[in-house]
C-alpha cells in the first residue's frame, strides 16, 4: 500500500502578497496571542492555554501531546535514554535519527528530510526529478509537491488534480472531483448544500484555499468575496485557523492573521491511500 500526502510540505516565507480576497493560506496560522475568545483558543489545540481572559502559547515543556509538540515549530518531541518522551525547545534536526520522512516529522515539523539515517531541514529536500525509480519517488514530499510516478514521464510533483488517478481523486474531497471519467479541480459551485459550502482547496500542492459563501436566495454556493459572511462562531474554524474574530466598536469582524508571517510548514492536509 502506497501512502501519498497531499498537500504536502510547502516551506516558505508567506505574507499577504498575492493573496486574493476570499482566499486563505494554511501557512498563515493565527498565533495563540492573536485569539481573543476562549472557544478559538481551545480549538487551536494543546499548544495554547486560556488564562486570565487571554490566550497564550504554552511553553514547550508543558505540551504533553506528541503531535502538538512536533507541529509547533518552536518545539521538538524527544525520547531520552530511559525511553521517556517529552516536549522540549527545538534546537536542530541533524541530532535525530530517522529512516523515513514521517519518522523525522514525528520529532519536529522543522525536519522533513532524511538521508535514510539522520533527519534534516526542509532546504535539504530532494526535487522529484532526483528519483529515477518508482519505489523511491512515490509519496516523497519535496518542496515542489508530493512526488508521483507516472509511466512515460517518470517522477514529478502532483501539482494538479488532472494528474491524479480515480482512487487518489475521490479521496481528496476538498481539492478535486472525479466526474466523466476524469479528475478535475473542485469549485465552490460544485458544493450543493449550505452545510458543505465552506471552502475548497484552490491550489492542491500549496495549501491555498478559497472560502465559499452560500446564497440563500438562489440556493447556490459561490466564491466568497471577503470574510464578511463569517461570524464569531465560525470565523476561526471555517478559515482553518488562519483568521480570528476581533471585537470592534461596531460589534466585531473576521480578520486574517496573515500579518503574522512565519517560515511555515504545511503537513499532511489530507492523506491519500492507494
Amino acid at each position: 500500500m502506497i501512502k501519498i500526502l497531499l498537500t504536502l510540505f510547502f516551506v516558505g516565507c508567506l505574507g499577504n502578497s498575492g493573496q486574493s480576497v476570499g482566499q486563505f493560506y494554511t501557512s498563515n496560522y493565527c498565533t495563540c496571542e492573536q485569539l481573543q475568545y476562549q472557544s478559538d483558543c481551545t480549538y487551536m489545540g494543546p499548544q495554547c492555554t486560556w488564562t486570565d481572559n487571554s490566550c497564550s502559547t504554552l511553553d514547550c515543556t508543558k505540551i504533553t501531546d506528541a503531535k502538538a509538540c512536533a507541529a509547533n515549530l518552536k518545539c521538538m518531541w524527544t525520547t531520552n535514554s530511559s525511553g521517556e518522551s517529552s516536549c522540549k525547545l527545538f534546537t536542530f534536526c541533524s541530532q535525530f535519527s530517522g529512516s523515513s520522512q514521517l519518522q523525522c516529522l514525528s520529532i519536529s515539523n522543522n525536519c522533513p528530510f532524511t538521508d535514510g539515517t539522520k533527519c534534516g531541514s526542509s532546504n535539504q529536500l530532494y526535487a522529484c526529478s532526483h528519483f529515477t525509480a518508482q519505489q523511491y519517488c512515490q509519496g516523497y514530499i519535496s518542496q515542489d509537491g508530493v512526488c508521483m510516478w507516472t509511466d512515460g514521464t517518470g517522477c514529478r510533483a502532483a501539482q494538479d488534480c488532472t494528474l491524479l488517478s480515480q482512487q487518489q481523486c475521490i479521496t481528496a474531497p476538498k481539492g478535486c472531483k472525479y466526474t466523466e471519467n476524469k479528475c478535475s479541480q473542485l469549485l465552490c459551485s460544485d458544493l450543493t448544500s449550505q452545510e458543505s459550502c465552506t471552502y475548497v482547496m484552490d491550489v492542491i500542492y500549496k495549501g491555498y484555499y478559497q472560502l465559499c459563501s452560500w446564497n440563500s436566495t438562489t440556493a447556490k454556493c459561490a466564491n466568497a468575496q471577503n470574510y464578511g459572511g463569517l461570524g464569531q462562531g465560525n470565523c476561526y474554524q471555517q478559515t482553518m485557523g488562519t483568521a480570528r474574530w476581533v471585537s470592534t466598536s461596531a460589534g466585531g469582524e473576521c480578520l486574517s492573521c496573515y500579518a503574522q508571517t512565519l517560515f511555515a510548514l504545511i503537513v499532511a492536509l489530507f492523506i491519500i491511500m492507494i
